[in-house]
């Protein structure tokens, strides 16, 4: 956390940066924007480019109706002004009330017809939206869930969670309405010359002279918002990510003060997608302005040119301001497509950064079908001349040509100081990664061979620091085997000296655990990552420093429970107690990533050699010095 490495974080703050930085992800085109609609929705997509296509013909329509009575008006006007004899006069207005009244049904009818697409356009393209956001969000996070390990040490898991969320936000917002508006006004635009040109081609080709610039001006803005959109959405990701790493460690935070230091950082990060919103902003605000400008200028143009026609008697009023209204609605649409576009590129740009984590491929596919599946496994356990570097570190070789041997139901301990390669074994042996060269075996079957849930359904693993999810200490143990039943997971439980604790609990197996298992004290977390392990009854069991952030009297409950766990499985073990240590059948000892010396306790400590160094160091903090009574244990344990 930032509070406490300060070289770390600005290292991973210039992790931050080369990631903005990084080669946009490959284009999409709009048809693969709606990849994951259903034949139902590809129907109601159909039905809705019509019905907006419709939608935006009405204007257009509108615009002749309302030249036609600003021609009955001027008619009307002009006989009461020039004529004096009462029948033509009365003959005027009745001709000009039915004129009116046809002209005002005509407006219903229209507003009627416009309403009734509206409605089905509106509701057509959100219904699709909503379909296809939901069938985005499960099939990134079903793909994310799909990855290996070394893919989530490149990509954290604040940048995932802003891509869960924000990209497909953008996705939903370029998918839902905006698509139904953007031919709505592509086809009020075409609608709008249409009727313009049919009425008269000369003074529609005057008023269209500006139209190149509003056009210009539309794909420019839309393709400057598009941009500053894209880098505000990167900036704010690591706003998120910052935000993510300080809640889920709020309460070491408030343990060292950090409040106000955290939100410093987490200020430091907003500023920048701030500047560039900011800039967004500047953006619209020219855009719109140009915009205008140039609608203003073309009605002074129109008006103009239209009065000249209408004293020379080539038009009349109600032509020029049907061409008017028309030329002016097929801009004004023109100009409001740009927006539309601008959302729905925006939309392809978070899409095709999503598509880069459904597409891709992983190293190892957490949910392949392939693979070996063995009807019976002993547990024996090979590894030949590993050598290994992780992704994130290509300049730091790990493990260099390690070999070792476990044979069924043995115990190996694995000793060293902290950064030998001991825990990067752990990880190999769950297929967490791939070796740069060498190979592991189980049962002389490679493990690449094997089916990769089958492989880690042998495995069952005790960390140092126990992951609990919120919810019951049953789901909790349930996570190890899904199907398991009750009588399992007692057995589980007892194995792992944790059923009489739980049994004082009011709610018993169905006690909640709390955020990462706060509500638990150290070793009954522990005891409970046990009987996790345990459930799926494996044939390896895998000990990474599991007693080491426990105090001396959990740590003997704990240790006792391991010991349990394992009997007749092979283990491997990675501890700093002695005791555990000198009982195990084989000691590997390592350093800087290669095996220095391999026996048993007495024999390395007659050695005097690296091991016998290490114990004399005081490495191995060991319980026994202040050993407790049976009784303490045992109460311990309830």
């Amino acid at each position: 956390m930032g509070l406490f490495k300060k070289k770390k974080d600005d290292s991973s703050s210039e992790g931050s940066a080369k990631k903005v930085e990084d080669p946009p992800p490959p284009k999409i085109s709009i048809f693969q924007l709606f990849r994951y609609t259903s034949t139902l929705d590809r129907i109601m997509l159909i039905v809705g480019i019509i019905v907006s296509c419709a939608t935006g013909l009405g204007l257009p329509l509108m615009s002749i109706i309302m030249g036609n009575v600003s021609q009955n008006f001027v008619e009307i006007g002009t006989i009461l002004l020039n004529s004096t004899d009462p029948a033509v006069i009365k003959k005027a207005k009745d001709d000009f009330s039915h004129d009116v009244i046809q002209n005002c049904l005509q407006y219903v009818y229209l507003g009627a017809g416009i309403f009734a697409a509206g409605f089905i356009q509106a509701s057509c393209f959100l219904v699709i939206c909503e379909n296809l956001s939901n069938r985005f969000r499960r099939e990134f996070f079903y793909s994310v869930m799909r990855h290996e390990i070394a893919w989530y040490d490149k990509n954290t898991s604040g940048t995932l969670s802003n891509k869960l969320f924000d990209n497909l936000e953008r996705v939903r917002e370029g998918t839902g309405d905006k698509v139904g508006l953007a031919f709505q006004m592509m086809a009020q635009f075409i609608g709008g010359f249409a009727v313009a040109f049919t009425y008269d081609w000369l003074l529609t080709l005057i008023m269209m002279s500006l139209s190149p610039f509003m056009m210009i001006c539309g794909l420019f803005l839309a393709k400057l918002l598009a941009t500053a959109a894209t880098k505000e959405a990167k900036q704010y990701a690591v706003a998120g990510g910052i935000a993510e790493e300080v809640l889920t460690s709020i309460r070491t935070v408030i343990a060292f003060n950090g409040q106000e230091y955290e939100c410093k950082r987490y200020e430091d990060a907003l500023a920048h997608g701030k500047k560039t919103g900011i800039k967004k902003s500047f953006l619209i605000g020219a855009g719109l302005a140009s915009f205008f400008v140039i609608i203003y200028a073309s009605y002074c143009l129109a008006f103009w040119v239209g009065t000249n026609y209408v004293y020379s008697g080539r038009l009349q009023s109600g032509t020029v301001l049907t061409v008017f209204f028309s030329v002016m609605m097929g801009s004004m649409a023109l100009g409001q497509a740009g927006q539309q576009f601008a959302t729905i590129g925006t939309a392809l740009g978070a899409a095709a950064s999503l598509y880069e984590v459904i597409d891709r491929v992983p190293e190892i596919d957490a949910y392949s079908e392939r693979g070996v599946t063995p009807e019976k496994v002993s547990g024996r356990i090979k590894i030949q001349n590993l050598e290994f570097t992780y992704p994130t570190r290509p300049d730091v070789q790990i493990l260099k040509d390690v070999s070792l041997e476990a044979q069924p139901g043995q115990t190996i301990a694995l000793v060293g100081s902290s950064g030998c390669g001991k825990s990067t074994i752990i990880q190999l042996l769950q297929r967490f990664y791939n070796p740069d060269a060498g190979k592991i075996y189980i049962d002389d079957i490679a493990i690449e061979d094997f089916n990769i849930k089958y492989l880690r359904q042998l495995v069952g693993v005790v960390s140092q620091e126990p992951n609990l999810f919120n919810t019951s200490i049953e789901q909790n143990i349930r996570y190890g085997r899904a199907d398991v039943d009750s009588e399992a997971i007692n057995r589980a439980l007892k194995e792992a000296n944790a059923y009489d604790f739980i049994k004082t609990f009011p709610e018993g197996l169905n006690t909640l655990v709390g955020d990462r298992g706060v509500q638990m004290s150290g070793g009954q977390k522990q005891r409970i990552a046990i009987a996790r392990a345990l459930v799926r009854n494996p044939k390896i069991l895998l000990l990474d420093e599991a007693t080491s952030a426990l105090d001396a009297e959990s740590e003997s409950v704990v240790q006792a429970a391991l010991e349990n766990a394992s009997r007749g499985r092979t283990t491997i073990v990675i501890a700093h107690r002695l005791s555990t240590v000198r009982n195990a059948d084989k000691i590997i000892v390592m350093k800087g990533g290669k095996i220095m010396e391999v026996g048993t306790h007495d024999t390395l400590i007659e050695q005097k050699g690296l091991y016998h160094e290490l114990v004399h160091a005081q490495v191995f903090a060991d319980v026994e010095d202040k050993p407790m009574k049976k009784k303490d244990v045992e109460r311990r344990m309830s």
